[in-house]
């Protein structure tokens, strides 16, 4: 069965990555296909590097780049929209993953530092289960 892992609490963006499992269960649950039922859609390679790639750009030059991180979200929401699966890919499940922790970054280098980290990760776990698929 394909069930949705458990929310990540925002306090990760204050105490940093503790336990790796839960990243784990995102990356494979967001790279999985399809459920019994057929439904939902994977997150597509393409979706999540995109808005990987708009992290690191902020990453590189945070100083200058700091207030772009609101509009992660809605980057985000813009990928929501564009979905035109029917029901919603996995994307609206990322989107409502990041979302309160994108809102908990307040421009804090730390914070967004731990963000990124939480991002890698479940990209790393999502490329492991893809190539498993």
């Amino acid at each position: 069965m394909c069930t949705r892992p458990n929310y990540i609490d925002v306090s990760v963006l204050d105490n940093g990555i503790k336990d790796i499992e839960i990243y784990k269960e995102w990356g494979h649950y967001l790279a999985k296909k399809v459920n019994e039922k057929g439904r939902p859609k994977e997150l597509t390679t393409s979706q999540l590097r995109k808005f990987f790639g708009a992290i690191k750009q902020i990453q590189v030059d945070f100083d200058n780049k700091k207030r772009e991180i609101i509009l992660l979200d809605a980057k985000l929401a813009y990928a929501v929209g564009r979905d035109t699966n029917k029901p919603k890919s996995k994307i609206t499940d990322f989107y409502n993953l990041l979302s309160p922790l994108i809102k908990g970054i307040e421009e804090d280098p730390m914070r967004f530092k731990n963000f990124v980290n939480i991002v890698e990760a479940i990209v790393a776990y999502h490329k492991e289960k893809e190539s498993e698929n």
